[in-house]
């Protein structure tokens, strides 16, 4: 029997990085173990007590494993959290899937490379029979895919703080958060051991940088293994060579030769210093070769366990320490939904929310337990029964889109998907709205799209415009709260395509909560009716903030002009076309309202003068039925009445100060009311009744 190294509190696993071709780093884990031990002393003696008993267990069990069954395949109840600020690290189901793929190749011995194991250890090569499924039962009782997407800064330190964001009961679940970085260290995963687990539960779990889970996307095959690693942690594995390389604590550095001298407490993996290169032929410790493609190694050609590890960790799934006897027990595994067979949620992705008339859209089913019939409702009237249909909308407008799935005659239904169709044939040659003259958002002919519930843009109606009673603000549902996620808001379509040198400009005001705040605008333009986006630029932190000072009310509002700012540019010339358009798009981190005033996209006249745009013009009254009186015009002005569709319904080629309209010849409907000279312009919207 080996003798037993004593792990720290932390077991990290650095790989080498496929494409730089250098090690990662192995430090920085002492502020964490700092952390544990500053906090309550205490802990270390109660690992400690922890570690022995779980050794005295596996021992009995282990001994007893001839008289036990070991054909018994032990299912583990998974839940990825993905922790991002919507980037890279905020990756796809795909690749998510591709983790669990290799997560169960490997204790399984279903990976095609275990044809490449070295001939010393084949016969010792084992599969585990250990599984990993996705959870389809929440903690709630209620039906998920077992991928949770929290949109969190803490994604850039990838600290135990994060598993405060969201953190599954241990005893059920496995939690695997995938994050951007560690500690800024460039750290590949760490996790507490069962040990460790049982006085910190809420520590329970696997962290892991989004370039380390499967071998796809920001991934790849060679640092695909580090989560067949860390589950090994998860499960009582130590380092082949029997302990951790933080220098200055009681682990081991992985390489040096006084290794030889501990163990991992497996009877079959034999004594090594630990590798971190995949050399076939190394040796160490008086071996003829060791056993470098071991799991638990650092070496980037790691993918097998042995029969010791085995049952070291089907010993530790059998035991109490940190309740992972419970996670494989049948009751558990379908109060997790394991195995899921029943139709309880149904989901779809679109390929786009925002499209022009005539363009095709493909949607993609992803309801649980998958369905066995399909009924598509695209809300013109369209409809499907395929699984994944394409669709083609071709009146312009928006639409919403429901999935009633079906399965074994148990139909459940989707949320609507809202998809905006843009009119490719546009007539508007400006944007410009100021909110004051409108009573609903809706009205501007904006529409915005965001992956929280709680987040969307309303009309301010209390003086917190720029100069002005009114302006759009992005502002939580619960006003008592803090929230975190993106909304993106579009403009309707327009015409550019005749314009010289065409400007965008528009008044924002924001607080932070902190100087530090990771709360973000990003500008993108488009000029294919939103196939494609090009980020014009963005801002954050100082470069963002319209006052100095830090706010703690989620609901500051602006009080003066001052307390605005501008953002403007002038759209390149390949962006001047049919079918324009701008989408802003702000990400909020906990932080505050989002203010916005002035949009204005002031294009050149057609004689290449730059038109003004007119402040002060009001339409008396709106809504109305008969006539509408026009004040603040400086002078008279060629008029066109237009509806939603660009259509003229109405025109005069001049429209004195303080002059009424006849509007009730028109449908009831919302219109436009442009007025434009050879210097400036103005577009008031009026419903007519």
């Amino acid at each position: 029997m080996k003798k037993v190294f004593l792990p720290g509190l932390f077991v990290l696993f650095a790989f080498i990085n496929l494409h730089a071709q250098e090690p990662l780093k192995y430090c920085a884990t002492d502020e964490m173990s700092y952390e544990l031990y500053r906090d309550n002393p205490s802990l270390q003696a109660t690992m400690q007590a922890n570690r022995d008993a779980l050794k005295t267990f596996t021992r009995q069990f282990t001994n007893a494993a001839a008289e036990r069954s070991v054909d018994t395949v032990y299912a583990i109840p998974v839940v990825f959290h993905v922790i991002h600020t919507y980037g890279s690290e905020d990756i796809s189901d795909a690749q998510i899937m591709s983790g669990l793929k290799v997560l169960n190749w490997n204790f399984r011995k279903q990976n095609p490379d275990t044809a490449d194991i070295v001939d010393a250890f084949k016969p010792i090569a084992a599969d585990c029979q250990i599984e990993f499924h996705l959870a389809h039962i929440d903690p709630n009782g209620n039906c998920t895919s077992g991928i949770n997407r929290i949109p969190s800064f803490l994604t850039n330190t990838g600290g135990h703080n994060v598993k405060s964001l969201i953190h599954w009961d241990p005893s059920k679940y496995l939690n695997i958060y995938i994050v951007k970085a560690i500690v800024g260290y460039n750290l590949a995963a760490y996790c507490l051991m069962p040990d460790q687990a049982d006085v910190m539960p809420a520590w329970d779990g696997i962290v892991a940088i989004n370039t380390y889970i499967g071998d796809t996307g920001t991934s790849n095959p060679v640092q695909s293994v580090v989560l067949s690693h860390e589950s090994g942690h998860y499960l009582n594995l130590f380092h082949i060579w029997g302990g951790n390389n933080v220098p200055g604590y009681y682990y081991l550095p992985v390489g040096q030769d006084t290794n030889c001298f501990v163990g991992d407490g497996v009877d079959d993996t034999p004594n090594t210093k630990g590798w971190g290169s995949c050399n076939l032929n190394a040796s160490s410790c008086g071996n003829v070769v060791d056993n470098v493609q071991n799991a638990m190694d650092y070496s980037y050609c790691n993918f097998m366990f042995t029969q010791g590890q085995k049952l070291r960790m089907r010993a530790a799934l059998n035991d109490t320490m940190a309740h992972r006897n419970n996670l494989i027990t049948q009751q558990n595994l379908d109060a997790t939904g394991v195995n899921l067979t029943t139709l309880c949620h149904a989901e779809f992705l679109s390929s786009s929310c925002v499209v022009c008339a005539g363009d095709t859209i493909f949607f993609t089913d992803k309801s649980l337990a998958t369905p066995d019939s399909w009924s598509w409702n695209f809300g013109d009237g369209g409809s499907s029964n395929e699984q994944n249909p394409a669709y083609v909308f071709y009146g312009p407008g928006d639409y919403y889109v429901v999935l009633s799935a079906s399965k074994g005659g148990n139909v459940v239904t989707s949320d609507s998907l809202s998809i905006h169709v843009n009119n490719p044939i546009v007539n508007n040659p400006f944007y410009v709205q100021n909110f004051e003259s409108i009573n609903t958002f809706s009205e501007s002919q904006l529409f915005s799209i965001t992956d929280n519930p709680n987040l969307d843009y309303k009309i301010s109606t209390s003086g917190q415009g720029y100069n002005s009673t009114q302006s759009i603000v992005m502002r939580m549902a619960d006003t008592t709260s803090t929230y975190s996620g993106r909304i993106d808001l579009y403009s309707p379509a327009i015409d550019l395509s005749h314009t010289v040198l065409p400007s965008f400009s528009f008044k924002y005001a924001c607080s932070q909560r902190t100087l530090n705040s990771y709360d973000q605008l990003e500008v993108f333009i488009s000029k294919d009716c939103g196939k494609t986006w090009f980020s014009e630029g963005k801002r954050g932190s100082t470069t963002l903030r319209t006052i100095s000072s830090t706010q703690t009310d989620a609901n500051w509002m602006p009080q003066d002009s001052t307390q605005w700012k501008i953002y403007s540019f002038s759209v390149p010339s390949a962006y001047c076309v049919t079918g324009f358009l701008f989408k802003i798009e702000f990400t909020n981190y906990e932080g505050n309202a989002f203010y916005i005033d002035n949009i204005n996209v002031n294009p050149s006249a057609y004689t290449g003068i730059q038109k003004i745009p007119l402040e002060g013009v009001e339409l008396m009254p709106n809504p109305a039925n008969q006539y509408i009186l026009i004040t603040g015009l400086p002078e008279a002005m060629p008029c066109q009445i237009i509806d939603v569709n660009g259509k003229v319904c109405a025109q005069r080629k001049n429209l004195d100060n303080a002059e009424s309209i006849d509007i009730s010849r028109l449908a009831a409907g919302v219109y436009i009311l442009r007025l434009e000279s050879e210097a400036a312009f103005c577009n008031k919207r009026f419903v007519k009744y």
